[in-house]
């Protein structure tokens, strides 16, 4: 019978922990200094804003993306997403203006987007 007790959760897991520790409190801190100043924000602020900003525009693309492959009519299409700052661009070649009018308002819905831009679209000849 072995007489070692298991580690705490804590020891145990502290290699994950940690980083998710420091990150959280850093977020933390930048919003609390930008709160209290209602200044400029410093550069450890805008590169937390920009990398929000990054995250939020990767789920934005890969939402849309997810909702025109689950819906039945537009899953066989093949749309290029871009996303900045909320700004959805779709490409690509469809079937009819209908199919253009479809993923316009299956992006429109996703939440986040601020705009969609169906000029890259076009129907296939």
């Amino acid at each position: 019978m072995s007489t070692t007790k298991a580690p705490h959760f804590a020891q145990r897991y502290s290699m994950f922990l940690r980083p998710a520790l420091v990150a959280a409190a850093l977020v933390a801190g930048s919003l609390a200094v930008h709160a209290a100043t209602k200044e400029t924000p410093s550069a450890p602020e805008k590169a937390v804003s920009k990398a929000e900003r990054a995250v939020s525009d990767s789920w934005i693309t890969a939402k849309v993306k997810s909702e025109i492959l689950a819906n039945s009519v537009s899953k066989a299409f093949k749309v290029k997403v871009v996303t900045k700052q909320g700004a959805v661009t779709l490409k690509g070649k469809l079937p009819s203006q209908d199919a253009i009018d479809l993923v316009k308002m299956i992006a429109e819905k996703v939440k986040g987007v601020n705009s969609v831009d169906v000029s890259g679209l076009t129907i296939a000849g």
